[in-house]
């Protein structure tokens, strides 16, 4: 498709504003033909070399131009086993994490959906998105965003949670303790009405009941009351 392989081209060559202004086309080409699964456009913008350019722009363009791009790769991810595995060989995962953490509002939320995309239905995804450091900045969302990024910060850490037990226990202890008795108990952790571990498995809920019986066996020596000691049982 020649007006795609011309938008790879100013992402390789223009300047922060043609660079965003190209990203924002690409976005719009897959809009106007199907976002989800397997698309030309998508498999163009991919043989055109546009994924590791897009990566770059996350990384290191404007704040304009870094939202842009990533809407871009979370379009591209989505519903498409291949381009998940692309994008994160191209490296999105690290600095898509960084504009989690640091980037406008706008920005953060489509890095989460971008993450969200990349997680689903790939394991290692989930494992590298976690590494990165994306758990806490999307509890962050969770709790001070807008509620629409508040859903899409939820949508992510379930993503990240699905059969995938490490990450199920790591969500429940940034959220608090009382998220680490939930898992526990019912193998869901709900923080401010977002579901953000659903249906966890056994695995999961005994790490999360471990956690909980050290943290509250350290905070209640021995030598308590009784009465104390009673107050902590139904958790242990």
């Amino acid at each position: 498709m020649a007006d795609i392989d011309g938008l790879v081209s100013v992402l390789s060559e223009g300047d922060d504003v043609a660079k965003a202004a190209a990203a924002r086309a690409l976005f719009n080409l897959m809009l106007r033909g199907r976002l989800s699964g397997s698309t030309p456009t998508k498999a163009a913008i991919a043989e055109a070399g546009g994924i590791p350019l897009l990566v770059d722009l996350v990384r290191d363009g404007s704040a304009d131009a870094k939202w842009h791009a990533a809407r871009v790769l979370g379009a591209i991810a989505l519903g498409n086993d291949t381009n998940r595995i692309l994008v994160a060989e191209a490296g999105a995962i690290p600095p898509l994490v960084e504009l989690l953490r640091d980037g406008s509002a706008v920005a953060k939320a489509e890095a989460a959906w971008a993450l969200c995309n990349l997680a689903c239905g790939n394991d290692a995804n989930q494992v590298l998105i976690a590494a990165a450091g994306a758990i806490v900045p999307l509890f962050e969302l969770l709790r001070d965003a807008l509620p629409a990024v508040k859903m899409q910060a939820g949508s992510t850490l379930r993503s990240l949670a699905r059969n995938n037990d490490a990450n199920a226990v790591a969500i429940a202890v940034a959220v608090g303790f009382e998220a680490l008795v939930q898992l526990a108990r019912s193998g869901n952790v709900t923080h401010d009405n977002v579901t953000v571990v659903h249906d966890a498995g056994v695995p999961a809920k005994r790490k999360a009941a471990l956690v909980v019986a050290t943290l509250l066996r350290d905070s209640v020596p021995d030598s308590a009351p009784d009465e104390m000691k009673a107050l902590i049982a139904p958790y242990l």
